[in-house]
């Protein structure tokens, strides 16, 4: 026992200036600060004192002061986009579970499922949805594990860096941060296309101009502040799940006679020809059982662009009023919620829309074509008869893509602003701005800003069908990323599971925040699913004629690029692969006690998810009984 607290001590003396951030007590300008020791009183005066030394140059961005005072430029950049280094901790409980739920909800459900229908029929439909909540349900129980444990700001991409190695955090954050921006462009431009479910009579607008507004909206919303952008978010996200749950019952309604041929649909559509199309994708020497596993598995992928998002809730540590309360709570019941309302959403439509359906998308249909009137839910309620329900719905469906946008926004700039933040303008002049955030409100402006990169090519779709293969491409492989970027925390997870045999926690404590179910088989399971995915997703580029070079580029060339940016990191920094005995589990735990929120009734604090109590986290109650 004496050896591993000696081993802590050694962890905290040697933690950069960078991790110390969570000890301290600052106010919203970060000027007053008090190093906190609670959950380490057994440490000694010196290592107080070198955690307290760092803490102060970091929270009063002395560091980044003193390597730039010699450059106006920088003084000039932190007066209109900076002023201090942390972000404003104002996210609640229910604005992260909505933060969640709302990015997930978007253009996965809506337009995904139509294409998966028309190439799988109604039992393709269920299974992969279901299968893929399958991989997110192990993918989320480690990383709900370790953030449970480890609540630190940009968790997806220092989780590798803690339990594998520097090189594979890189290529994780740059991996993460390019899905999300990427799919900046592609949720503005479905957005976009949402828009021309209603003729020109009712929206006199191009489209340009329809994609102008709404990415100068998403900015504006970013800039102004998480505060700002929480209660958007909280208050679309409910709008969504209320939605999903709306649709749910009219396609079960409709199933059971609510249409204008007062007709009983039952279980019509899942039997004899209509449970799945003959071949695949109309290929005819690709029929019968091998035609069906190939469709059911293509679906896989179609599916897993549903689900990406539901892994934000790690990111939002950051900002979190009280993290150690609340981001474990959330990440232990947002991927439920999420596979409970696709699942239970794709089997009441499928008994209302056959695959036949020739209003359906097809498996290679362009950006342009995938129009609102597409969606198998949309279908249902207009072949049922009813003549307002559509265009009401359609416009529920426009607002979830572009909450959706908002919030890959959100998540991309904190990303990037988590890889950037603490570092020196005199070593990193050109990354230094990323890592700083506004005086007024908190926001990391820069960050925001070049995380709209891509941001322009929604303006594709104003182009020819051959110029949108572009954007397709690019979703694609922000698609492909989110895996790899899962099968990372599967990878981080079972170091950081083997590593805790060295540590001074015990997983079967009570006292323990979180024990994921079955460990390590699950995270086995993750990873290796993960990967299969990635290896076989474009599996049908090799078999179609003529071959397709987009669709190459599509399907392995992010896989290429990660692995290069792996490969050139490590050869540049020759960093090791962390012993298990030496990873570092302590740095976030030195982090105050957080009070209990206000009690404001039974009934808002059911809304607001405030009714579970808070377990103590510190190293004494974590530590195994001697």
């Amino acid at each position: 026992m004496s050896h591993q607290m000696e081993q802590l001590n050694d962890n905290i003396n040697r933690a950069p200036p960078t991790m110390a951030h969570p000890y301290t007590n600052l106010s919203p300008h970060g000027d007053e600060i008090d190093a906190v020791s609670s959950g380490f009183s057994d440490m000694d005066e010196p290592g107080k004192s070198a955690l307290r030394e760092g803490t102060e140059s970091v929270a009063s961005g002395s560091t980044g002061h003193n390597a730039h005072q010699h450059f106006p430029m920088f003084d000039r950049l932190d007066n209109w986009f900076g002023g201090r280094m942390d972000l404003e901790p104002a996210l609640r409980r229910r604005h992260i579970m909505m933060i969640s739920i709302g990015c997930t909800i978007g253009m996965g459900l809506v337009l995904s499922s139509s294409k998966i229908l028309r190439l799988s029929g109604s039992t393709g439909l269920i299974l992969s949805y279901a299968m893929m909540g399958i991989v997110v349900a192990a993918v989320m129980s480690c990383i709900s594990e370790m953030v449970s444990l480890i609540p630190e700001p940009g968790a997806l991409a220092l989780f590798p860096t803690r339990f594998v190695d520097d090189s594979l955090g890189l290529a994780v954050g740059i991996s993460y941060w390019f899905t999300n921006a990427m799919a900046v462009a592609a949720l503005t431009t479905a957005t976009t296309t949402l828009t021309t479910y209603w003729s020109r009579d009712v929206l006199d607008l191009d489209l340009g101009w329809r994609i102008t507004i709404f990415l100068i909206v998403l900015i504006l919303i970013n800039v102004m502040g998480v505060r700002v952008y929480a209660e958007i978010e909280h208050f679309f996200g409910w709008l969504k799940i209320i939605m999903v749950l709306g649709l749910t019952i009219f396609s079960l309604a409709v199933s059971c006679g609510a249409n204008n041929k007062h007709e009983y649909y039952g279980i019509r559509y899942w039997k004899d020809v209509y449970k799945m199309p003959p071949n695949f994708a109309g290929h005819d020497d690709l029929d019968g059982a091998t035609g069906r596993f190939l469709s059911v598995w293509q679906s896989f992928t179609i599916a897993a662009f549903a689900y990406v998002g539901v892994e934000t809730v790690a990111l939002t540590s950051g900002e979190a009023r009280y993290p150690k309360r609340d981001i474990p709570f959330a990440a232990k019941y947002v991927w439920v919620i999420t596979i409970g309302l696709y699942v239970s959403s794709v089997i009441f439509v499928s008994l209302c829309v056959p695959w036949d359906n020739p209003k359906l998308l097809p498996l290679n249909a362009s950006s342009k074509g995938e129009t609102g009137a597409a969606s198998p839910f949309l279908i249902a309620l207009d072949e049922a008869g009813y003549t307002i329900l559509p265009g009401l719905v359609n416009a529920g469906f426009l607002f979830a893509a572009w909450t959706a946008a908002n919030t890959c926004l959100y998540i991309a700039s904190r990303t990037l602003y988590g890889m950037c933040r603490g570092m020196e303008a005199r070593d990193h002049p050109y990354l230094w701005p990323l890592g700083r955030t506004r005086k007024q409100n908190g926001a990391p402006v820069m960050a925001i800003l070049v995380s709209c990169v891509f941001a322009p090519l929604a303006y594709l779709l104003c182009s020819s069908t051959d110029a949108q293969k572009l954007l397709d491409i690019f979703t694609n492989m922000g698609t492909i990323g989110c895996l790899m970027t899962w099968g990372s925390q599967c990878l981080a997870f079972l170091r950081f599971y083997f590593g805790l045999r060295h540590s001074i926690f015990d997983r079967t404590a009570p006292s323990y925040p979180y024990q994921s179910f079955g460990q390590p088989f699950t995270a086995i399971f993750g990873l290796v699913a993960c990967t299969v995915l990635v290896f076989f997703n474009g599996w049908s580029v090799f078999y179609e004629k003529p071959f397709r070079a987009d669709k190459l580029c599509a399907a392995y060339l992010w896989p290429v690029i990660f692995i290069c940016i792996y490969t050139s990191h490590k050869l540049w920094s020759k960093s090791p692969i962390k012993p298990l005995d030496r990873l570092d589990y302590y740095s976030y735990l030195g982090a105050q006690e957080e009070p209990l929120p206000p009690n404001k009734g039974r009934i808002r604090n059911l809304i607001e998810f405030e009714r579970p109590k808070p377990k103590v986290m510190n190293a004494e109650s974590l530590s195994p009984t001697v």
